[in-house]
């Protein structure tokens, strides 16, 4: 009886052991992932970093300036500083430090119109961006200021009162006969002295004098106000406002930056962009008005043979021009980069030295250059040659620079009847659309670098495939994308390995909302296009726009649109608020070697009805769940916000990008800017 007893309490102990078990659990450990020892695997990454080095602010503009629109530049204060030599108006060599500024210190990141008191934008902004510039345009007239600081969160919600932010109504229109002089001249110089001449007949009439001497003057004509920089230091830059309907008296002076920092002999104010530029040497900086701050610096090619003196002027037409005490120049700004080249227009050395430079709103303009002599003669010379003619105003006053009023404007048209005026549509000849939004600039690209060996250890050198992208949305006068263009350049194919294709899922948008897609470039039947041009058997909206990157292995430094460059041009069935579509570089993935099923996202990014993940258990998989980050927070794709340059193969990123360990571990706070090619930021001979 007692045996059988101990053999019943045996058993149910038995019993209860397996009853604690989970039935699912193999009794076999599970496999750990195998150790990761590559340089980016020893990194220790915050969890839930995603990499990204752009995210969505939600811009929500107030103004009670009914139609006005607002030009949306990105701001970031990096300025160097570089000691150069200038000689000044009289002649004197110069030396000072001035300030440098790459061209992507401000992207104009889009424009919006004010309606029914609002205007709301969604942007996809850099993470290294710490404020937003705003452009109101009302009026015919800008203003500007800045946003409040903003942090590298994303998403970010961000508002902005342009209530107050008044810009002035025209001049009235004069009668006076288009193809005869119509501007008055102002004039100042050295010794603080400010007057206008009559270009007709060459009468003077003195104005109060100016807080300092100056070389210096630009008139913002549709303010009626001119800024003006002081010839010593600490070079404090001045705004004078100028009341047209009293005899155009002038105003006390504003000081709107007292410790500018440099000075020299050339400013204007582009009236058509909002702007200051100042130059001295062969260097143009583009300066904000409100502050003075430096917002893009530009480098004069050596078409200019002097270097000295002179000034810099924009005609009406968008045509700018340069003199120097080497004569009369045309510049050209380069579209998207930082190189200006300049070309001499007049034939030979000019018998004076030019002081200033003004170019008049006559239909056939002329230029206006004053000598460096006291007193100064005015010089009315030929844009196309150079050629000359000498006026001498009725005073005994030196001439260091020279501006404008204009006294007559053109009424603006709308060629395409859209209610967009065409100084500011974008598209002046399309009535469906008026402004756009561009990322990540305009001119510029943003790039995909991936790693193709999903689930697997890749080498990080993502160079697998790389694609620069650069998405335009096409807006309506009700702030409501109408299309969408996304650019896509194949910049670099990994030989002899797997041939991908290449998509975007449209997170926020369902296959109902898209009208048509054209411009891809399908060549294998594993891709099943719908007849709108999207991707069939969807949940969302998935555009393939290459499924063999093999066709792109020969790379070009720049894009070809007959080869490696693709245009697709996507159209909605109806019109969609921005945030309503999201925002770039949107949810992009890569296919791998042909198999539909195998997609690679960015971190965090969720597959397509069509993805599979890889759930099996091995020392190799480094994603089980899917969330395209292995164990240690590592991604195999990356998007930049800036043209990546990638290293050579086997070349870590992290060696060739001295600050991306330092940006990755601290979750995106230190060096968001990693990628740029500022001193000390790459490693050259590692990257291609």
């Amino acid at each position: 009886m007692k045996k059988f007893t101990w053999s019943i309490l045996l058993l149910v102990i038995f019993l209860g052991l397996f009853s604690c078990t989970d039935s699912n659990v193999s009794d076999e450990p599970q496999p750990e992932p195998e150790p990761d020892n590559t340089l980016l695997g020893q990194l220790n990454i915050p969890d839930q970093f995603d990499f990204n080095t752009t995210g969505e602010i939600k811009l929500e503009i107030s103004d009670s300036d009914e139609g006005a629109y607002y030009y949306i530049y990105s701001y970031e204060d990096v300025i160097s500083w570089q000691e150069i030599e200038y000689t000044d108006d009289e002649g004197n060599t110069v030396s000072e430090e001035v300030p440098i500024a790459d061209h992507y210190n401000t992207i104009e990141l889009g424009v919006v119109r004010v309606s029914g008191g609002k205007a709301n934008v969604s942007l996809s902004v850099p993470t290294n961006v710490k404020k937003l510039l705003l452009k109101k345009y009302y009026n015919g007239a800008f203003a500007s200021a800045f946003s409040n600081d903003i942090t590298e969160e994303r998403p970010l919600n961000l508002t902005f009162n342009g209530s107050n932010l008044k810009t002035k109504s025209k001049p009235k229109v004069s009668s006076k006969n288009a193809a005869l002089a119509s501007d008055i001249l102002w004039c100042v110089n050295g010794s603080g002295q400010l007057f206008t001449v009559n270009p007709e007949d060459m009468t003077t009439v003195r104005k109060r004098d100016l807080a300092e001497g100056t070389w210096t003057v630009a008139m913002d004509f549709h303010n009626h106000q001119f800024y003006t920089i002081g010839r010593n230091k600490p070079y404090k830059l001045y705004r004078y406002d100028v009341d047209v309907e009293n005899d155009y008296a002038v105003s006390e002076p504003t000081i709107i930056n007292d410790n500018l920092g440099f000075g020299g002999p050339r400013l204007e104010y582009a009236n058509d962009e909002g702007f200051l530029y100042f130059s001295n040497k062969d260097y143009i900086y583009k300066l904000n008005p409100a502050d003075g701050s430096v917002l893009e610096t530009f480098n004069i090619d050596n078409g200019l043979n002097n270097t000295g003196g002179g000034d810099i002027a924009k005609g009406k037409d968008g045509s700018w021009y340069m003199s120097t005490f080497g004569g009369l120049y045309a510049l050209t700004f380069n579209e998207g980069s930082n190189e200006v080249n300049a070309v001499r227009k007049s034939a030979d050395n000019l018998p004076f030295t030019p002081t200033s430079l003004c170019i008049d709103t006559k239909q056939t303009p002329d230029i206006w250059v004053a000598d460096n002599f006291t007193p100064s003669s005015l010089y009315v010379m030929d844009t196309q040659t150079g050629g000359y003619d000498t006026r001498d105003p009725d005073n005994e006053l030196g001439i260091n620079d020279l501006t404008k009023t204009p006294l007559e404007y053109e009424n603006v048209g709308d060629s395409d009847n859209d209610g967009c005026p065409d100084d500011i549509d974008e598209f002046p000849n399309d009535p469906e659309v008026c402004l756009k939004t561009v990322t990540p600039t305009k001119y510029g690209w943003g790039s995909l670098a991936f790693e193709d060996l999903w689930p697997y250890k890749g080498d990080y050198d993502f160079n697998d495939l790389v694609v620069n992208y650069r998405y335009t949305m096409m807006i309506n006068l009700d702030n409501k994308a109408v299309r969408m263009e996304a650019k896509f350049w194949v910049k670099h194919v990994k030989g002899a390995s797997f041939n991908n294709g290449f998509g975007i899922q449209f997170d926020n948008l369902l296959p109902g909302q898209i009208e048509s897609v054209t411009g891809t470039d399908i060549r294998s039947n594993y891709i099943d296009v719908q007849a709108n041009g999207l991707e069939a058997n969807q949940e969302k909206a998935v555009v393939i726009a290459f499924d063999q990157s093999q066709n792109y292995r020969d790379e070009t430094s720049e894009p070809d649109p007959d080869y490696n460059e693709l245009t697709i041009n996507i159209r909605f069935t109806e019109p969609l608020d921005l945030d309503e579509i999201g925002t770039s570089p949107f949810n992009p993935f890569l296919i791998v070697n042909g198999n539909r099923s195998k997609e690679i996202h960015l971190p965090n990014h969720s597959r397509t009805s069509l993805g599979e993940g890889d759930t099996s258990q091995s020392v190799t998989n480094l994603d089980t769940d899917g969330d395209y980050r292995s164990p240690k927070g590592l991604p195999w794709a990356i998007a930049i916000a800036h043209e990546f340059k990638y290293t050579k193969e086997k070349v870590e990123i992290i060696e060739g990008y001295n600050h991306f360990a330092k940006w990755a571990e601290s979750g995106g706070e230190l060096y968001p800017d990693w990628y740029k090619d500022n001193a000390g930021y790459r490693n050259t001979d590692k990257i291609e």
